[in-house]
């Protein structure tokens, strides 16, 4: 059997280099040529062939891999004229390689017909993500563009202002994470944010907060942190009760695990909002995945964090059932808000309701496929008062099984129907109406 594997994967791959081989062409295969390019629009065409016109047709367009815009064009007004220019990334085939480094180019419509203006080389050669936006107390529209390298080991940002028919580089910095976002500055447009990572102990991991004058000057407000985050994944931003803008760094402390850095921007400077609560973002340490989010929609985001659930405290590790405690900072407190059970594989949170806390814990039965929630009072019982039952059906007969012993639908997505049952006549029993508010789905 493991023969006729082998030889049917060597007929397979001469059937698919058979093409080339006749016609002459090198066998090498570049991942990118096998991607089918999405189909240009009409407006597209026509900056395409201009864009031919001035750098000949052995291009390859190269696409943002993350943000708003994921073309390569992107077609805006980007120096205030009221008109609309179109900037296009791209390299050049069939060149050397130190001549082959990717380009932008920029292109005007001018009485109807589109013509390339301007045309530069560009930091790296992939292209992150692309913001457009002004900044500061600078009214000014800004390309803002964030690099790597092929394999991803170096990351630059370079911001561009366009006037006059020229791109001009204004700003350039290296980063592991950028973001374009409201600080709270008082100032008319957003900031821009960069996170960086430690590269050796003399340069440590890093936020900075750049905010552009009027007067185009970049001024810089920087927080330099304590633990030697090497990678990011993710930035989110919240309003606390004194109307400030927090913002939430998710850093990484190794390959599995996380903790979170809370900052803000005050008068000229970026302040760790975690220490002034007599905290450190070693509190918030938790595995890779548990990401910060608004779990109660109160627009201020929550720090997950995990132990056990009642009763699993001397159970082995691989029996555990962890419960996730979400972490919400109100000067001068850092405080836990609500107690859930976090299910990744299914995609939802359950924020057990307060009556439950310190008093219910969680079971799964494997012999009815389901999740329990019982009364816990100290000590594992034969028959513990069952509160909630939760269900996945993945078939029609399934789902309708349940929905006859009384379960309650609450959610389907794809072929899965989640089904819960609150069971009633306990001291701590919840209606379903009570119930289904406290489900979080992870789309």
């Amino acid at each position: 059997m493991l023969k006729l594997v082998t030889v049917s994967k060597r007929l397979f791959a001469f059937v698919m280099a058979l093409p080339l081989l006749l016609t002459g062409c090198s066998v090498e295969v570049n991942l990118d040529t096998l991607l089918t390019p999405p189909k240009l629009s009409a407006q597209q065409e026509q900056i395409y062939q201009a864009l031919q016109d001035t750098t000949g047709s052995e291009i390859q367009l190269k696409y943002p891999k993350r943000g708003n815009y994921l073309s390569a064009f992107i077609v805006a007004d980007i120096d205030g004229d009221t008109g609309e220019e179109a900037i296009v990334f791209y390299e050049k085939s069939g060149l050397p390689s130190q001549d082959a480094g990717l380009r932008i180019n920029v292109l005007d419509c001018i009485n109807g017909e589109w013509l390339s203006i301007c045309d530069r080389s560009a930091e790296g050669s992939e292209i992150e993500k692309v913001v457009l936006s002004p900044l500061g107390g600078n009214d000014r529209m800004n390309v803002i563009v964030g690099y790597s390298t092929a394999n991803q080991s170096e990351k630059y940002i370079s911001v561009y202002s366009y006037s006059d028919g020229y791109l001009d580089q204004t700003f350039s910095h290296s980063y592991a994470l950028f973001d374009v976002a409201e600080t709270g500055s008082g100032e008319s447009n957003p900031d821009l944010i960069l996170l960086g990572a430690a590269t050796s102990p003399e340069f440590s991991a890093y936020a900075a907060v750049y905010r552009l004058a009027e007067d185009g000057r970049y001024h810089e407000f920087k927080y330099n942190f304590r633990d030697s985050y090497t990678d990011y994944s993710q930035l989110i931003y919240g309003t606390l009760s004194d109307g400030k803008v927090a913002i939430y760094v998710d850093a990484a402390t190794g390959t599995s695990s996380l903790q979170t850095e809370i900052l803000c921007m005050e008068s000229t400077q970026l302040s760790n909002l975690l220490e002034r609560c007599s905290h450190v973002a070693g509190d918030t340490v938790r595995r890779a995945g548990l990401a910060c989010m608004d779990i109660d929609g109160d627009q201020i985001p929550e720090v997950p964090v995990q132990n056990v659930f009642l009763g699993y405290e001397n159970a082995d590790e691989s029996e555990q059932i962890r419960q996730t405690r979400w972490l919400m900072l109100k000067e001068p407190r850092f405080y836990t808000e609500h107690y859930s059970y976090y299910s990744a594989n299914n995609g939802y949170v359950f924020i057990l309701p307060e009556e439950w806390e310190n008093h219910v814990t969680a079971v799964n039965d494997t012999t009815a496929g389901e999740l329990r929630f019982v009364a816990y009072n100290g000590t594992w019982e034969d028959q513990m008062q069952i509160l909630l039952r939760v269900y996945i059906a993945y078939d029609e007969a399934d789902l309708n099984e349940h929905l006859s012993a009384g379960y309650h639908l609450i959610r389907t997505k794809g072929t899965a129907n989640y089904l819960v049952k609150s069971e009633s006549g306990q001291e701590l029993s919840q209606n379903i109406g009570n119930i289904i508010p406290c489900f979080r789905f992870l789309d």
